[in-house]
């Protein structure tokens, strides 16, 4: 159990915590939402020349705007020809835009508006899970570099491994993996990566190897074997209350899955679990199966001092 963690009480999040974190996600949903506004106060600009709606259906520019005004998405639009998304817009605009006449300007950017609400929403989720890893992260960088720990750090976009002194707090949204040495040995933090004995993806996993540069194929061999694996974690960005269970219960599921895929290994795999959304009954849970060393370690995503020495620990296993 860490140290800053007395009682299944200080495991819950807090009003304050969730108040908090509800606020850091509308200032950058508002801030993602901006290039969406722009796409639509674009299109509007284009549109407000043509009086005549029908205009715009002979416009090869408009034709995937209007295709998600019309609730294409664009994963059906990779199952359609043009000449079928064609069709499928002109019978949208008979029953929904010829009828308005010379005032369908705002009927078709609104509509528009909902199917970008949609791409909002998808990335958004995405960004949640983003934001808690990038947490993690900072924290990670702080505990290597205030022991002076040479690491290096994986992106995302180039696939290059950068060596740690060129690390700031730019660099977090593109990173991938960690790679550093302690006094045990070689660590590989990986996020988010499929594990072929459990074959499900696990969201944080900590291997006693170096896997610079590795290739895909090397990889896939070194994940094979449960002999390499340190850690295997479960991290839980969402700060709704409401999801918080359900979350609970998904990772519960995801560890006991681990946990039983790797018996066979000596020593036993360590396992964690660190949610934003902590109720009452899951800290109580929680806090048992770490007591019973069922889980191996647990923290509050939103307690600082919680993640610190979670993180700080996690460099030294």
């Amino acid at each position: 159990m860490l140290s800053s963690i007395k009682s299944a009480k200080d495991l819950e999040t807090t009003h304050n915590d969730i108040k908090s974190g509800f606020l850091t996600i509308a200032i950058r949903k508002s801030r993602e939402a901006q290039y969406y506004v722009n796409l639509s106060d674009s299109l509007k600009a284009e549109i407000i020349q043509y009086k005549d709606s029908q205009q715009l259906l002979n416009l090869n520019l408009l034709l995937i705007p209007l295709c998600e005004a019309a609730g294409i998405s664009k994963k059906a639009r990779g199952y359609l020809t043009e000449s079928d998304l064609r069709e499928l817009i002109h019978d949208f605009f008979s029953e929904f835009i010829y009828p308005l006449g010379e005032n369908y300007q705002d009927t078709l950017i609104s509509r528009y508006l909902l199917t970008l609400g949609d791409s909002l929403g998808g990335r958004m989720r995405n960004i949640i899970g983003g934001i808690a890893s990038e947490k993690l992260t900072e924290k990670i960088v702080a505990a290597l570099n205030l022991s002076a720990v040479n690491f290096l750090f994986l992106e995302k976009k180039s696939t290059k491994w950068i060596p740690g002194e060129k690390y700031s707090i730019d660099s977090l949204p593109n990173i991938k993996s960690l790679y550093w040495k302690n006094s045990i040995g070689e660590r590989t933090l990986l996020y988010d990566i499929k594990v072929p004995v459990v074959n499900k993806n696990v969201d944080l996993v900590l291997l006693g190897k170096n896997c610079v540069n590795m290739t895909s194929v090397e990889l896939k061999s070194c994940l094979s074997d449960v002999n390499n694996y340190e850690l295997l974690g479960e991290l839980k960005g969402g700060i709704d209350p409401a999801g918080a269970d359900e979350h609970w219960k998904t990772a519960v599921t995801s560890l006991s899955r681990i946990r039983t895929s790797f018996q066979e290994k000596e020593p036993t795999v360590k396992t964690l679990f660190i949610g934003a959304a902590i109720e009452g009954a899951m800290a109580e849970e929680m806090y048992q199966q770490t007591v019973e060393n069922i889980l191996t370690k647990c923290a509050n995503l939103t307690k600082q001092n919680q993640l610190t020495e979670v993180c700080n620990w996690i460099t030294k296993i």
